[in-house]
């Protein structure tokens, strides 16, 4: 009885990522560090009844962490976005599940880190550096069922924001690959590529799983927060 249970769990969620229904990518709000203030983007959360996205900006102090954090509310369906004292208690426990190191219910579903270092040529040291010292490069990537879904060079992998684990349930995943599309992928590795995405950052999932929202880069600090409907 045990063995037929877990045959039927693996039916069920065989190449889900392929079953899933993904509409057209649809514009609902610009965001404009310039205006806005700060840097970088580091957060995109859901509220608990799927009405609004909070978005929080921030600077960078000279060891990477961010500064003068800044937060933002938007409707979801599109709108100018609104400036708000503090984050939400809603993307706090959020951010929890969305930026976890497995899926929320699946502990199997797992991103692995990798860490390379590359050592350089000794030309690129500065003269005052002692010699036969060689310059190395450090690569942190992330990968999932074999695929990479987020990498970075000489600075910290940033949990959540190349990827956004699917709620409880879904056995899914949204991230951005290396050419910067979406792509949704499910607990067995089968994915599915969004066409008409590009320079995908945040994506993050509604949590009725009905959702996708990412930010879409345009250039010179300037954002489109974008939303994808997702069904089977």
């Amino acid at each position: 009885m045990l063995f037929l249970t877990l045959v039927a769990v693996a039916i069920s969620q065989t190449a889900l990522a392929a079953q899933v229904k993904l509409g057209a990518p649809a514009e609902i709000a610009q965001v404009d560090l310039a205006k806005l203030g700060g840097s970088v983007i580091n957060q995109l959360a859901w509220s608990d009844d799927g009405r609004e996205l909070y978005l929080q900006t921030s600077t960078l102090d000279k060891k990477g962490l961010p500064k003068d954090v800044r937060h933002f509310v938007v409707p979801a369906d599109g709108g100018a976005l609104k400036k708000i004292a503090t984050e939400p208690d809603y993307a706090i426990a959020y951010w929890v599940w969305k930026a976890g190191q497995t899926a929320p219910d699946d502990l199997a579903f797992k991103i692995d880190v990798s860490v390379d270092r590359h050592l350089q040529s000794g030309s690129a040291l500065p003269r005052s550096a002692p010699s036969g010292v060689s310059a190395s490069t450090t690569v942190y990537s992330m990968i999932l069922k074999g695929e990479v879904i987020g990498e970075w060079t000489d600075g910290a992998a940033v949990a959540g924001a190349t990827f956004g684990w699917g709620p409880k349930g879904t056995h899914l995943v949204a991230y951005a690959d290396r050419s910067g599309r979406l792509v949704v992928m499910d607990s067995t590795g089968a994915t599915q590529k969004i066409e008409g995405t590009k320079d995908v950052l945040l994506p993050a999932w509604s949590n009725d799983a009905t959702r996708i929202a990412y930010l879409e880069g345009r250039g010179r600090g300037k954002y489109e927060v974008v939303t994808v409907a997702v069904s089977k």
